[in-house]
């Protein structure tokens, strides 16, 4: 997991730089989006498809993927910018939250279309 977790936190530090100024919370939100379909496509695509082990799963699931993401910079986030504009705040929320999910749901679907694909190779 700490390998996993330093690719992960260079990537997000990466993306960061890229894509974050004061007034967005853009790269925070992309990479918490991006970690939501990476996190199901791993968990679920390569933990039933691929016999790997254990530790590698962990390693790219909550090592590399957990910190990649960051909850915590959300809330952050959204704690600046809730005084300056409550409606930009609960809009990035919910965004991240709604968005999020579909996607892990993605992630899920893209896991199992990969899945059954190579199954018939």
């Amino acid at each position: 997991m700490f390998i996993g977790g330093c690719f992960g936190g260079v990537a997000r530090w990466g993306i960061s730089l890229w894509l974050n100024d004061a007034d967005t919370m853009f790269g925070t939100t992309a990479v918490n989006l991006v970690g939501s379909f990476i996190l199901a496509f791993v968990t679920y695509g390569l933990a039933v498809y691929i016999d790997l082990p254990s530790w590698l799963i962990l390693a790219l699931g909550t090592g590399f993927v957990g910190a990649f993401t960051t909850f915590s910079t959300m809330v952050l986030n959204l704690y600046k910018h809730v005084g300056e504009s409550p409606v930009y705040a609960i809009g990035i929320f919910l965004l991240e939250l709604l968005v999020g999910l579909g996607a892990a749901f993605g992630g899920y679907l893209c896991a199992e279309a990969w899945g059954r694909r190579r199954q018939t190779w």
